[in-house]
């Protein structure tokens, strides 16, 4: 099995998705914006996650031409072997399974991270990339837009990106609400908003309001199905997954593939702006230097 395997099963999917009843549809979104999570899952954890039976992800398989679960997860788990970058780091990650108990976790940590950071630099196009930059070098304000979990990511965002982008405002900012934040946007401004299954009320509606009033959007996400309804002009996807599960709950999400869609993005920025940016960096390190914003030994 291979990456192209992979990659022709989610095209198939997501083609024939509104054809499937119900329940296998769920399990085709699951797959479309899991694909890292599905090739780590037993049939079991698959089912406790989708809600369906151990039988309906059998038929799901089967109609795809496979004859079995496994084989359907097969190509999926193979592009997480792809992941790991090289024999050596294979090897690795076979000695701690081997070794169970607390290596076997490490274990799964390391596969779950390397497939979550290819995954989100693998299934967005440069292309893509490419026009959220111009969006955002466009833009007479930059929204930097998350509640709750991802709320992490947009000050990220925000603490790299002011080097070379002064018109960032973070929304929520503090004690307010983004919807608080959203009502001045214009339609020549932009919102980047970060928001994941299941979406944030808060985030969602101050989305809505952006789009009305001619804002462009581009949403990073963990979800292309859930993403759909908002008509984002740019949508960025990242999987989230864990290997661990806890009393049949999903563990912490994973937002490393998000961090690094965002390095990508903020490169891009600035690499395609004006010769001026890259200058405001420059002044930005040389001002901490000479206030003695670092501490030296």
């Amino acid at each position: 099995m291979s990456i192209v395997d992979k990659t022709r099963i989610v095209e198939q999917l997501t083609r024939e998705l509104n054809s499937y009843p119900k329940s296998l549809r769920r399990i085709a979104m699951y797959i479309i914006d899991n694909p890292a999570e599905f090739g780590m899952k037993s049939i079991r954890d698959s089912a406790t996650a989708t809600g369906v039976s151990t039988n309906t992800l059998v038929r799901l398989a089967q109609k795809l031409g496979f004859e079995s679960y496994n084989q359907l997860r097969a190509p999926f788990r193979a592009a997480l072997t792809t992941n790991a970058s090289n024999a050596s780091t294979n090897q690795w990650i076979n000695e701690l399974y081997d070794r169970g108990g607390i290596e076997q976790i490490r274990a799964d940590t390391v596969t779950s991270v390397i497939g979550n950071v290819t995954e989100a630099l693998r299934q967005n196009e440069a292309e893509v990339i490419d026009e959220a930059a111009d969006l955002i070098l466009k833009a007479k304000s930059v929204y930097l837009m998350g509640t709750r979990a991802p709320y992490t990511l947009v000050h990220y965002l925000n603490y790299v990106g002011r080097m070379a982008l002064p018109n960032l405002i973070v929304a929520p900012g503090h004690a307010n609400s983004p919807v608080d934040e959203i009502l001045n946007v214009e339609e020549d401004d932009l919102v980047l908003a970060v928001s994941i299954t299941p979406f944030s009320r808060e985030t969602i509606e101050a989305c809505k309001i952006a789009k009305s009033r001619g804002a462009k959007l581009i949403l990073m996400s963990d979800s292309t199905a859930n993403s759909l309804p908002l008509k984002p002009d740019i949508t960025l996807i990242a999987p989230v997954g864990t290997p661990r599960n806890f009393d049949g709950f999903v563990g912490f999400d994973s937002f490393v593939g998000f961090f690094a869609l965002s390095e990508w993005l903020l490169t891009a920025v600035v690499e395609k702006g004006a010769p001026d940016t890259k200058q405001r960096i420059q002044r930005f390190n040389q001002y901490r230097k000479e206030t003695n914003v670092f501490w030296k030994s």
